[in-house]
């Protein structure tokens, strides 16, 4: 029974087109003659793989962005469109790419003074007082401000990238792991 279910996911995963390694091949030759373990073993293998796979080509997926030194962010391949965001969602997305390993929500208040100076330098005709409010809140553990400007980002970047490539752009993570944006940083370019 465990051969010829093994046998049937892994046809499934073949047929799916989803694995092309000629180890793979050659596995589905030997199923009949591989006992359960060695089976199983090898199935738990592929499924490893696979996840590898499916998390690299997640971090390759996009385009080129290009970040200005007044903080306007161009899309090169589009003949230079601007992504245009609201100041604070635009204030959290360029937090995000510059820590590539990633944030705890909870842990945003160590980020204030970055993000109260990106914030300044996205608007300019925001006093310092208003920023650092405005900031205090977005890093507030217990304001739900950071929840709302991630999904705003989402949102707003839906409108520039097909639904396949945004996730590469939108703050991910699980509950309780540092959340980050997960586009590869070779496609990003800082002025």
């Amino acid at each position: 029974m465990w051969r010829e279910e093994a046998y049937l996911f892994l046809q499934y995963w073949l047929d799916d087109g989803r694995l092309e390694d000629p180890a793979v091949d050659y596995l589905a030759e030997r199923v009949d003659e591989m006992d359960a373990a060695a089976l199983l073993e090898a199935l738990a293998l592929i499924k490893k793989r696979l996840t590898e796979i499916q998390v690299l080509e997640g971090m390759d997926t996009g385009e080129r962005i290009r970040i200005t030194k007044d903080f306007r962010i161009l899309l090169p391949e589009r003949f230079d469109t601007e992504v245009r965001l609201r100041p604070l969602v635009k204030t959290v997305f360029l937090l995000f790419l510059r820590h590539p390993e990633g944030i705890r929500f909870g842990e945003l208040t160590d980020y204030r003074q970055e993000m109260t100076e990106l914030y300044m330098g996205i608007s300019p005709c925001s006093d310092a007082e208003t920023a650092r409010e405005r900031i205090a809140r977005l890093t507030d553990p217990r304001d739900n401000s950071i929840h709302e400007k991630a999904a705003n980002l989402s949102a707003a970047l839906s409108k520039y990238f097909k639904p396949a490539e945004l996730p590469a752009y939108t703050i991910t993570g699980k509950a309780g792991t540092p959340k980050r944006i997960r586009l590869d940083r070779a496609l990003v370019e800082w002025e």
